[in-house]
């Protein structure tokens, strides 16, 4: 089995999170939209220049208010979908999350606390035997994401947390605040980020 390098129990505060998925916007999702913007803007241009030339092509004034409308649809989209998110976004706040730093990948994993059945004695008998035989009960986890070291696998350093890439539309935020100097030195390390 794989030496792990560190371990730790994180949740992402809903500021941070917004912040976060502001940065994954710029990088992917803002540059198509606005090349999209362009394109359709130029098309509109296009259009207004033959409506201006031939003021009887009520194909063009049609045209133009197409381009001009899809235009105004990709500068809108982006904002419409991050307000969205962030609304989904509220309710998890309180999620708690562990991460995992191997040789060769790290492990992000969703931890669903138990919950606790009160009217169920043979749950609160095992309970009491689980405790007894292995201390606290943990958070059950959900299924887990590996991030394997490639060149697939990118991350960023920002002020107040981390980003990992594993594909244009997946990112995982790491906040900083819930690691220590030596912690966030060891992660720095492995994944040859170089401190800011």
């Amino acid at each position: 089995m794989e030496e792990k390098l560190l371990e730790k129990e994180y949740s992402i505060p809903y500021e941070i999170f917004g912040e976060a998925y502001t940065e994954f916007q710029k990088k992917y999702v803002n540059k198509r939209s606005y090349i999209l913007m362009g394109i359709f803007i130029a098309l509109g241009l296009v259009y207004v220049w033959s409506a201006i030339k031939d003021p009887s092509n009520t194909l063009a004034y049609l045209l133009m208010v197409v381009c001009f409308a899809f235009a105004g649809i990709n500068w809108y989209n982006p904002k419409r979908i991050r307000r969205t998110l962030m609304e989904g976004i509220k309710g998890l706040e309180d999620e708690k999350y562990r991460f995992e730093l191997f040789e060769s990948h790290i492990e992000i994993s969703t931890l669903i606390p138990e919950k606790e059945d009160e009217n169920d004695k043979e749950n609160d008998i095992n309970s009491e035997l689980e405790e007894e035989l292995f201390g606290d009960s943990p958070d059950e986890v959900s299924e887990s994401s590996k991030l394997y070291f490639n060149d697939r696998l990118k991350i960023s350093e920002k002020d107040n947390f981390f980003m990992l890439y594993q594909l244009k539309e997946l990112f995982y935020v790491v906040p900083k605040s819930d690691f220590s100097a030596e912690e966030l030195e060891i992660f720095r390390k492995k994944t040859g980020i170089v401190n800011q």
